[in-house]
């Protein structure tokens, strides 16, 4: 009996922490995808304000909350440019235990 109430608890656990855990994931791939249709679209790379322009008006569409067009940082190395957002999320589990998840998108044209 005390294996069998051992494996619910560990299923329990398991299954509230990837509740808590799947719409930051849900977030990350709509920033990856949003950046990356941003960095194709723009026609002139070497203004990064319009990259931040048109990005931003993605996550307004796309309910991004965790970054904005402002946080991109573009980099161009050789004929690439490499556009990279990274942010954190604090995820309240239990009482005052958290998880702290980092995340960092990139798209390089």
């Amino acid at each position: 009996m005390t294996s069998f109430l051992f494996v619910v608890v560990v299923a329990l656990v398991v299954t509230v922490v990837g509740f808590r855990v799947l719409p930051a994931y849900v977030e990350y791939y709509s920033v990856q995808s949003a950046l990356q249709q941003t960095l194709s679209e723009v026609s002139d790379l070497n203004n990064a304000a319009e990259l931040r322009r048109g990005f931003q008006k993605r996550a307004d569409a796309g309910y991004i909350e965790s970054v904005k067009g402002r946080d991109i940082d573009l980099v161009k190395a050789g004929n690439s440019y490499t556009a990279t957002l990274a942010w954190t999320r604090k995820l309240p589990l239990v009482s005052n235990v958290s998880l702290l998840i980092e995340f960092e998108a990139r798209a390089v044209r």
